[in-house]
């Protein structure tokens, strides 16, 4: 019976360690004129090379390259994002209280948030350098906060390429302070991307527990799944625009086609004034 109990409780502290596992969360938002970006209905984990493809397809004009299937966000094929900006927030899964602004963002229903990508472990660092070579990693508050400002500025002039800083929060007051900064950040860019007509997009990668965001999903999958299987199988916004694409393209090909070959069937048949006055100069001089 001992022997029972004593496997029952470490089972249950796997469990317990299982579920509050930390996990990384890229919430993508869109300020200014829209439409670069939309959310699917896929609620896969995405890893590290699948959100850096998704990075490259949406900002790098140079390295362009399409985004993983099963994402739960895509690129739009015709409307590009300005500029796009990688804010990453280290060690904020211990600071959840003190960060109700980064918090609020990576969960449902977040104003200007179009959707998020959940990467197993703490890889926030790591999508930060991925996002930019020249990715800043900065350790004081302070500097963080001149550092997201300097970065509106030139977002909403147009990047060529991603800009990104992160920020190792170490303490509770570095992550309150740090959540103050990028929520005047924010709003900052909010207003000078609706004034300037830019669309600007912003990946807040954020470390936290997954206890909280299991608890949300599991209730949302369960309402889904009372509701209907609808959503089951459903094509996403990137797969639409491409069958579009292709579709619409291969009907005007089909079309001129046509149109050629009655031009051609329909041409009057005519004897060649040039070849026979020359066929009857040569006869006459015979």
């Amino acid at each position: 019976m001992t022997m029972k109990s004593i496997l029952s409780l470490g089972l249950c502290a796997a469990a317990a360690l299982s579920t509050t596992s930390a996990e990384t969360t890229v919430a993508i938002l869109e300020f200014g004129k829209g439409g670069s970006v939309h959310k699917t209905t896929s609620t896969n984990s995405a890893t590290p090379s699948a959100v850096s493809s998704l990075w490259n397809a949406m900002h790098n004009t140079r390295r362009k390259s399409p985004p993983n299937a099963g994402m739960s966000v895509v690129p739009d094929i015709f409307t590009k994002a300005d500029a796009g900006v990688v804010v990453g927030i280290h060690g904020a899964e211990v600071f959840v209280s003190a960060m109700p602004t980064a918090m609020a963002l990576v969960g449902d229903g977040a104003e200007n948030v179009v959707g998020h990508v959940h990467v197993a472990g703490q890889v926030a660092g790591d999508l930060v350098n991925r996002a930019s070579k020249d990715a800043a990693s900065i350790s004081e508050k302070d500097e963080f906060g001149r550092h997201l400002q300097q970065t509106v500025e030139r977002a909403v002039g147009g990047l060529e390429e991603m800009e990104a800083v992160s920020l190792v929060v170490d303490g509770a007051e570095s992550a309150a302070e740090a959540d103050a900064q990028l929520g005047r950040m924010l709003a900052s860019l909010k207003e000078k991307a609706v004034a300037s007509g830019k669309t600007v997009v912003v990946h807040l990668v954020v470390e936290e527990q997954t206890r909280r965001r299991l608890q949300e999903e599991n209730e949302q999958n369960y309402n889904n799944n009372a509701d209907s299987g609808y959503s089951y199988g459903q094509k996403t916004m990137y797969e639409i625009q491409t069958f579009n694409v292709i579709t619409w393209t291969a009907v005007g090909l089909v079309v001129l086609l046509f149109m050629v070959m009655s031009a051609f069937i329909g041409m009057p048949l005519m004897p060649d004034t040039l070849l026979f006055g020359e066929a009857g100069k040569m006869a006459g001089s015979d």
